[in-house]
């Protein structure tokens, strides 16, 4: 005759499996969570490190004036000559993250743009440039950028 235990405590073997499988999926969800979050949090301080890069050189550049002409040999000069700058050397370093090895840098390109022109309007003329800053990162890996523009008056 068989017995019947009734105070039987415990999980069986499938709950148990169970129990690891819907624990497994909450794991890998939260982790994509935590992983797609730091992404983002870490693009958009690239972001932010890049546009106010830009708006520095856009500021010295506005602050040079229209006439400025600098050594264009890269990023520091200050030239407002018609066409883009620097002719040679466009790197600049945006961050360096904290260490001392530099195969994590984040190193972009800066350019800018100086378009000449006029317009006339009820018998005034005006003669200003339009100039264009932009900030690509990083070198190595898929492009990204921010670019500005404004006017700058004779």
């Amino acid at each position: 005759m068989c017995r019947v235990i009734r105070n039987e405590r415990g999980f069986s073997l499938m709950e148990n499996m169970v129990a690891l499988v819907i624990f497994s999926i909450v794991i890998i969800f939260l982790y994509q969570m935590l992983f797609s979050g730091r992404m983002l949090v870490e693009t958009g301080g690239e972001r932010r490190m890049a546009l106010k890069l830009a708006e520095l050189k856009m500021e010295e550049l506005m602050h040079a004036g229209y006439g400025s002409q600098g050594v264009d040999a890269d990023w520091t000069s200050l030239d407002m000559t018609v066409g883009n700058h620097p002719t040679n050397d466009l790197s600049v370093l945006m961050d360096n993250r904290g260490t001392l090895d530099t195969q994590d840098d984040l190193i972009g390109n800066m350019r800018w743009t100086v378009v000449d022109t006029t317009w006339w309007d009820g018998g005034v003329t005006s003669r200003c440039k339009i100039l264009r800053v932009s900030v690509e990162w990083p070198q190595r890996g898929p492009r990204d950028h921010v670019w500005l523009s404004t006017f700058v008056s004779q």
